[in-house]
């Protein structure tokens, strides 16, 4: 991400976005790489809409994690249960500082 880009990557663990959402299969890697572009449509059509991208954050460093059956309605509740508010997470500020 650019110098300008202001990233945690606690906040997005913390929120249950696994490292293998951004990075791949880190395990698998020589040197950590990216796995995705990174660009801000991309990092955009996420906190549009999280909710696709979010497991438990217990399960956040899990490499070739399976999502149990009811993977849907846990992470409809993990969007209540994290505080995690799409609405307010397209905000120029939120990631540009």
């Amino acid at each position: 991400v650019p110098d300008f880009v202001y990233f945690n990557h606690s906040i997005h663990v913390n929120k249950g976005v696994a490292c293998e959402t951004c990075h791949g299969a880190v395990d698998e890697m020589p040197l950590t790489a990216r796995a995705e572009p990174l660009s801000m449509e991309w990092c955009l059509a996420c906190h549009r809409d999280p909710e696709p991208n979010l497991r438990p954050p217990q399960d956040a460093f899990l490499m070739h994690w399976n999502p149990p059956d009811d993977i849907a309605r846990i992470r409809r509740s993990l969007v209540k249960l994290l505080d995690v508010h799409p609405e307010t997470m397209t905000d120029c500020y939120v990631c540009h500082r």
